[in-house]
């Protein structure tokens, strides 16, 4: 496991140079189109999970990288263009709002998104908009998280309609459905976990997560890999001999410049642009970043209570 932990924090090291030496990809040259919010939501996203894990406590390199990140968040939700985009139009809770709900988790506070968060939460959003039960489940976490609402999202009513929930064999998954088994488990188990769940629910994910693992492992497809052993993470099954193995492939694959790359981008394709790298990566790249994150914090908590069962029985 220690040879693991530290492939997973040089791969933090590089993959967070790459994604901040293409910072201004991030940043949507049309910031009215929705559509060109995503990469800078999920870079948000990204940034409130390791200020949570203290990812940056481990490494100067990465706490210099998180500082980069921070200031390129910072400058882009201030602009006050966006917060009364969104206020007009609160359709656009997700992205807008969600692009800020992460920084807010790690203590970042902007007036405008404030006054919007408070404007939205008074017309009945996020509450009033219609969406798919798994994207329910996210807006519940997120603004639980950023301090918007009092309670976490639960293995309750919501759950039940999402396609973990309803659907047993995942042989029968299409794309859509495996990308709402690993963001619903995100969200219910704190994305790395430890996960609240009963024993029964634990299990059922269990036996769905691992075989698609494995599945896209040997595709294979790193983006959902990543996805799925993240969830393995938050279920308490990073020990296994299948993850690691599993983990080490997505390690080895990682790129010498730093980039992980995605289902949909070739090696082959040496006169790619900047551009091309960039979005044929950088999904990919991120959710790496995140097993690799969400896997170092739990194997430190992991550590740090053997070593106080010990210290109880010595």
């Amino acid at each position: 496991m220690e040879t693991l932990i530290a492939s997973a924090q040089r791969s933090i090291e590089r993959g967070l140079s790459w994604m901040t030496d293409h910072l201004e990809l991030f940043v949507p040259d049309d910031p009215f189109n929705p559509e060109n919010i995503k990469a800078m939501a999920e870079l948000s996203i990204l940034f409130g999970s390791f200020s949570e894990w203290r990812v940056g406590a481990r490494s100067q390199v990465v706490a210099e990288r998180l500082a980069l990140i921070q200031e390129v968040l910072v400058e882009f939700l201030s602009d006050p263009r966006i917060s009364e985009w969104v206020r007009k139009l609160p359709a656009y809770f997700s992205p807008y709002i969600v692009a800020y709900l992460p920084a807010r988790s790690a203590g970042i506070r902007i007036a405008g998104m404030e006054e919007a968060v408070k404007a939205l939460r008074r017309a009945g959003y996020p509450q009033g908009l219609e969406m798919t039960p798994y994207r329910e489940l996210e807006l519940q976490y997120m603004c639980w998280k950023a301090g918007v609402l009092r309670r976490p999202p639960a293995w309750g009513e919501v759950y039940r309609r999402t396609t973990l929930a309803r659907c047993r064999n995942p042989v029968y998954f299409s794309l859509p459905e495996v990308y709402s088994v690993t963001h619903t488990l995100f969200y219910l188990t704190d994305i790395a976990g430890p996960a609240q769940i009963a024993a029964g629910e634990r299990d059922r994910a269990i036996g769905i997560v691992e075989p698609l693992a494995l599945h896209y492992w040997r595709k294979p497809d790193w983006d959902l890999t990543s996805e799925l052993l993240l969830n393995l993470v938050a279920l308490d099954r990073f020990e296994t001999p299948f993850f690691q193995m599993a983990f080490e492939a997505i390690l080895e694959n990682w790129r010498p410049d730093g980039a992980l790359p995605g289902p949909a981008f070739s090696e082959r394709k040496n006169d790619a642009s900047r551009r091309d790298v960039f979005e044929g990566c950088y999904h990919t790249t991120l959710v790496g970043l995140m097993l690799c994150g969400g896997y170092l914090f739990r194997a430190a908590a992991k550590a740090s209570e053997r070593t106080e069962v010990s210290e109880a029985y010595a």
